[in-house]
């Protein structure tokens, strides 16, 4: 597992960890150990060997992780659910977190403040997701893709999209075009975003990803008092949280 090095931009309390996974092995017995017995009978329930190594990989590290920042065994941790099935911490407090995987990579974010959503896909070109146009664009987005303005790859923004989706906790497929990812003109490796969402500060950046892979990171602050419907936002940062405290 490495940690991988993230934009100057990204706030200093957000890590992003990196799995190279074996997808042609069963997870080590020392994996399968960790997990709870209903995440151990949910791993099994995958016919393929492939979603089980990615399932049972993950969820061990992401516990390996989280044991060592909150001092509870990585065993005995215990996790909840929010009403869109995003998993949190239970009975202890710590870190946000997220993960995501693909083919034989996975992530692992964890961030100190705030929320925080990642995301890796194998890279697509604009015509393998075609039939995700109107599932994906906003209307603004749209206008830019279709008027040759040399947007971002769909891929892309599915990425951001995703990431920020999950640092929110909110369902994905019905929230993806009223959230638009631009590139941010002043800060490498960041976006802005613009979203019709009651949704506290978003941020999200580029992550490195293997070969024919992407991936994003995004963070929300979730101690924002004030709610939005419109907003656009370009580098406010997650720790602008104390300012609301």
């Amino acid at each position: 597992m490495q940690r991988l090095p993230l934009a100057e931009s990204v706030p200093t309390e957000l890590e992003v960890w990196q799995l190279l996974l074996d997808t042609g092995r069963e997870p080590t017995p020392d994996a399968w150990r960790l997990l709870s017995h209903t995440e151990q009978a949910r791993a099994r329930r995958f016919h393929h060997l492939a979603d089980r190594v990615r399932a049972v990989a993950t969820r061990a590290a992401l516990r390996r992780l989280l044991s060592e920042r909150v001092g509870v065994a990585a065993d005995a941790l215990t996790f909840s659910e929010n009403a869109y099935g995003k998993p949190l911490l239970s009975g202890v407090e710590g870190p946000a977190f997220n993960v995501s995987h693909a083919g034989n990579v996975a992530l692992i974010a964890l961030a100190s403040s705030g929320a925080v959503g990642v995301d890796i896909e194998r890279q697509h070109t604009d015509a393998e997701l075609e039939a995700l146009y109107d599932l994906l664009l906003s209307p603004s987005e749209r206008a830019e893709h279709d008027g040759g303005e040399g947007g971002l790859p769909l891929i892309e923004r599915w990425v951001v999209k995703e990431a920020t989706l999950k640092a929110l906790g909110v369902g994905i497929a019905e929230h993806l075009p009223a959230l638009s990812v631009f590139l941010s003109s002043g800060q490498r490796n960041a976006y802005r975003l613009d979203y019709r969402l009651a949704a506290p500060p978003l941020e999200a950046w580029a992550i490195s990803a293997p070969a024919g892979y992407i991936a994003a990171l995004a963070c929300a602050d979730r101690t924002a008092s004030e709610r939005y419907s419109t907003h656009s936002l370009g580098g406010q940062p997650c720790t602008a949280m104390a300012q609301h405290q």
